[in-house]
């Protein structure tokens, strides 16, 4: 979030105003003055009622206009203002200040490209204009071209180095870009230019909170709100930092403070109904996904979460409909490929799952869940060539996951690749020494190759482990007891 200034007092301003070629007669003077006196006391339409009447009276020239312009913009009229920034540049070309305001009423219309242009007058006019690279910098913010945005901050910062805001909004663009460093120095400045900037707290915690330092980041989130008790976001963000803590009661209680502050915040309410279902209130979670979903009808990620509820539950033909309705949204998300792939399994749609999980591999290819679930369907399949390269590549990014050797390790085996296949479940074993699939599936191994003694003592280990359930994604079933003290008492 950043803050965008315009030239509001008159105080403040710098005008290049030619001499007016014929004097005003002392009525319209009067006008005037009367005008510039209610502008300063807040009496707006009059102040418009005024100027008007001044103009009419022979006071048409730049300096009228522009005030006219700054209390139309005052009274949120923004195409007047536009008119007469208009007139204002006109009568004199040279007015800086006129091209700066009118470009900041383009800006808050979301005429971007029309802002930045004047903008772009006003400093070719005064290549000093700390203000108007400020507000060109929102600008192409708005556009997205964070680039432009951060070089033309840079350049206010070079001119003034004193405005915290300035800082504040080139860290929020840094942000934008991940450039996180970057983006915590700058609301650091900020904050040490002005000890009292709650957005910049704000801003700060974000950072913190996307680069892990999670504690940091409730500690700003809690500046921002001792300075701002009714800031819903600054609530919001510390909830989502106290859940990466696990700590889920202090999470919903902050989503509670943000929703009384903002009861319209759909992301407020899909991240407590999240925080809801870990503790294991799955009733609760679905009423505030829905809320999320009745207040935003395209929140993607609402939608995955009620589907990935609706999966562990069972019910996989919703979650499917859910999944279906997060992808025609954001048909980017792999995982959420992945989590539907998951479902087509389970209600024995193979064909539909792997064409899901091969999307998924396409567009993120390093995805341990995909590889997974795909590398166990080509196995499935009798392709051992693809699943031992897929499950070849689980491991390298999951070197210490028990799970991922134990799957490679299974696909060597149906390679004939005994031994490799023995080192890979050793290894799973290693990691895991309660991995009793490992231990059985080892012995099978030691089996096949005629060890025989090794093989009964990974029986033996695994009789004495419990039966676990996979943490992940898996299509395997684990050993029953039963079978395998049928296999040892056979031999």
């Amino acid at each position: 979030m950043h803050t965008l200034r315009t030239i509001w007092a008159l105080t403040c301003l710098t005008l290049l105003i030619c001499t007016q070629a014929v004097a005003l007669d002392q009525a319209a003077r009067n006008l005037l003055e009367n005008a510039k006196l209610a502008q300063r006391s807040g009496e707006y339409q009059q102040a418009v009622d005024l100027y008007t009447k001044a103009i009419r009276a022979g006071a048409e020239d730049a300096d009228t206009h522009f005030r006219r312009g700054l209390v139309y913009e005052k009274l949120g009229d923004n195409q007047k203002a536009i008119v007469d920034y208009t007139r204002a540049v006109k009568l004199n070309p040279r007015l800086e200040t006129a091209f700066n305001n009118r470009g900041s009423v383009y800006y808050r219309m979301g005429q971007f490209d029309k802002a930045i242009e004047d903008y772009s007058s006003a400093i070719a006019l005064n290549p000093s204009y700390a203000l108007a690279f400020y507000n060109r910098g929102n600008a192409y913010h708005g556009k997205g071209d964070l680039g432009r945005s951060i070089h033309d901050f840079s350049e206010a910062v070079r001119i003034d180095p004193t405005d915290p805001d300035v800082f504040n909004n080139r860290g929020w663009a840094y942000l934008q870009e991940n450039k996180l460093d970057e983006a915590i120095k700058d609301f650091d400045k900020a904050l040490q230019l002005n000890p009292n900037y709650s957005l910049a707290y704000y801003n700060r915690g974000n950072a913190r909170l996307r680069s892990g330092d999670r504690g940091g980041a409730i500690k700003d989130f809690t500046h921002a709100l001792e300075l701002n008790p009714k800031y819903a976001l600054a609530f919001y963000q510390r909830g989502n930092a106290h859940f990466r803590n696990n700590d889920l009661d202090k999470a919903i209680e902050d989503y509670n403070k943000a929703a009384l502050l903002n009861p319209r915040f759909p992301d407020l309410y899909n991240n407590r109904g999240w925080a809801f279902f870990k503790k294991g209130n799955v009733a609760q979670a679905l009423r505030d996904i829905q809320k999320a979903v009745s207040l935003k009808p395209d929140l993607a990620r609402a939608y995955a979460n009620r589907g990935w509820i609706l999966k562990d539950r069972g019910q996989y033909n919703k979650a499917i409909t859910d999944f279906n309705r997060a992808l025609e949204l954001e048909p980017g998300n792999p995982s959420v490929y992945v989590y539907r792939a998951s479902c087509y399994l389970e209600t024995g749609r193979p064909g539909e799952a792997e064409k899901d999980l091969v999307r998924a591999m396409k567009l993120d290819g390093e995805n341990p869940e995909t590889l997974l679930l795909l590398g166990t369907l080509k196995e499935m399949a009798g392709d051992y060539d693809s699943s031992v390269k897929l499950f070849t590549k689980l491991t390298t990014l999951r070197p210490d996951n028990a799970e991922s050797h134990f799957n490679l390790g299974i696909s060597l085996a149906k390679q004939g690749k005994m031994r490799s296949a023995i080192a890979e479940l050793t290894r799973a074993v290693e990691v895991e020494p309660s991995n009793r699939e490992a231990y059985i599936k080892r012995a099978t191994a030691f089996e096949f190759i005629g060890d025989r003694v090794r093989a009964e003592a990974d029986f033996k280990k695994a009789l004495g482990l419990p039966e676990t359930k996979p943490d992940t994604l898996s299509l395997r079933q684990p050993v029953d007891t039963a079978r395998l003290k049928e296999m040892m008492s056979a031999k």
